[in-house]
């Protein structure tokens, strides 16, 4: 689960210190106060939005001078605990979970256009890890980080298919740390620890690269309303490899493909599922309930009847596949009662930190056929059916897919595509956190949750029926949403989706 931070004034002492300091090392337990505050913190200097009538040349985004701010005066920095290591010009990243995050925003307070530079690339500079998603992040309607959700959608691609490798000498252009290698037919590399001393600035240790590691990403393959932008950032690390940033920024040109940088030319842009953290039919509000515990299954029923409303449950294949917990039973009355039932994986890992892409179809195609012969929820394998070579035609009713978690990256989104013809990805924009408070002493702070996140205009929930006070919960959540004047309904019917029944 995502963790949910309160809107809270910026520490002025952590803003004015941090800033000067030489280093900057941050480990999850130290990165917290400014974690807090980080989307709203404001500054003075910063520049302002371009007109988005005018064509622009380039912009630089991030050299990675300052620790907490880019070189648009907006903050910079990681969620979901990443440690990081700072020094003037790179910001060092240590992942060790897919969730994990680096942002570095246009703007806080308000969106920012792209539209200038719609026809540039995205240009990276970094060092290390290649494994990972970059994505470009939209703002929410109302360009409002106090609004649920924020951020907001992004789209993604996967780094390592638009890496271009130049070599390049250390940055005083000697030769001496370059070995003899090619005489052999092999790639020059740099001896020692790649780094060599230069004292141009205050005796700072500079990268010497065999390879200079860049990428141009086409500002055309994040298809987001480029208007309303908050920032870029990078995540879905599934191997814990550092990554250090150098540089990023957008250009208006790609290097001509030679034989200097292995005849580089921009992929096109793979097929990725929609995600959706939202409803999008006026008035509307949705829960997304995943599996539970199945004593507490006719409770959550009970309710559902009595209350007159109509939900999407996100169900794991392996729990509908075994006959003592009755879940195939269970869900076949809520269909037949005019309840949504969705896929939620096979096994329920985060499968975005699967090392392989067999383990992440594994975990997609078993989930729809066991969805289509437990409950009939359509879907055609046109034969003949191998291993890893199938061909689904998906119905509809089998499109929406909520990742484990909430973890998405890049690879599932593009292998969801692979296996469903235009999969949503449904997260959520309110969460009652009951997997923080429920077996705590004081549950009741899902309420708390609950009313806040849909205060800030949240209306698609996530919640588990894994313990009976949650589950009791959720008459409380469905009134609460009711006396709003907001009307309960499947994922599906609050989409619009076509496909889905009349309300």
């Amino acid at each position: 689960m995502r963790h949910s931070f309160p809107l809270i004034t910026p520490v002025l002492a952590l803003i004015l210190i941090l800033p000067t300091a030489r280093s900057l090392f941050i480990r999850p337990f130290d990165q917290r106060p400014y974690e807090q505050q980080h989307w709203f913190e404001t500054r003075q200097d910063t520049l302002p939005d371009p007109d988005p009538s005018k064509s622009a040349t380039s912009l630089i985004i991030d050299t990675f001078q300052n620790p907490l701010h880019n070189d648009l005066g907006f903050w910079h920095g990681t969620g979901e605990n990443l440690t990081l290591h700072h020094e003037p010009g790179f910001m060092r990243l240590f992942p060790n979970d897919p969730d994990q995050n680096f942002h570095t925003q246009f703007n806080t307070h308000e969106c920012f256009s792209l539209i200038p530079w719609e026809d540039q690339y995205l240009h990276v500079v970094f060092e290390g890890n290649e494994e990972f998603t970059v994505s470009l992040n939209e703002h929410n309607a109302e360009c409002n980080p106090a609004r649920s959700p924020f951020p907001g959608v992004p789209d993604s691609v996967q780094a390592s298919r638009y890496i271009m490798r130049t070599r390049s000498g250390s940055l005083d252009n000697g030769d001496d740390d370059w070995d003899d290698s090619s005489k052999l037919g092999r790639p020059k590399m740099p001896v020692k620890d790649g780094f060599k001393n230069d004292t141009r600035d205050g005796g700072h240790q500079h990268p010497a690269w065999a390879t200079r590691t860049e990428l141009f990403i086409p500002l055309s393959h994040f298809r987001i309303n480029k208007n309303r932008v908050v920032s870029v950032s990078f995540t879905g690390f599934y191997t814990d490899e550092p990554i250090t940033l150098y540089r990023v920024e957008f250009v208006p040109h790609v290097p001509h493909p030679s034989a200097s940088n292995n005849y580089f030319t921009i992929p096109e842009k793979l097929p990725t599922g929609k995600l959706i953290l939202r409803c999008s039919r006026p008035n509307s509000f949705a829960f997304g309930i995943d599996d539970g515990q199945p004593q507490y299954a006719q409770q959550v029923m009970r309710i559902l009847d009595e209350e007159n409303v109509r939900v999407t449950f996100f169900a794991v294949a392996t729990g509908l596949r075994d006959r003592s917990t009755n879940f195939t039973n269970f869900y076949r009355e809520m269909m037949r009662k005019g309840h949504q039932v969705a896929l939620h994986s096979n096994t329920h890992p985060k499968m975005e930190s699967l090392p392989t892409l067999h383990e992440i179809d594994d975990e997609i195609v078993q989930s729809i056929r066991t969805l289509r012969d437990q409950l009939n929820i359509g879907c055609t394998f046109n034969p003949p059916i191998t291993a890893w070579a199938l061909t689904l035609t998906v119905s509809s009713t089998a499109r929406y897919f909520r990742p484990p978690f909430g973890t998405v990256g890049v690879r599932l989104r593009q292998r969801l595509a692979q296996y469903i013809d235009d999969p949503y990805i449904v997260n959520w924009s309110v969460d009652v956190e009951d997997w923080l408070w429920e077996n705590t002493t004081t549950p009741e702070r899902q309420l708390g949750a609950f009313y806040r996140d849909v205060a800030r205009g949240g209306n698609l929930a996530v919640m588990h029926y894994l313990n009976p006070i949650t589950a009791g919960y959720l008459r409380h959540f469905i009134r609460h949403v009711k006396g709003l004047g907001l009307n309960v309904m499947r994922v599906d019917q609050c989409l619009e989706d076509p496909n889905s029944p009349a309300l």
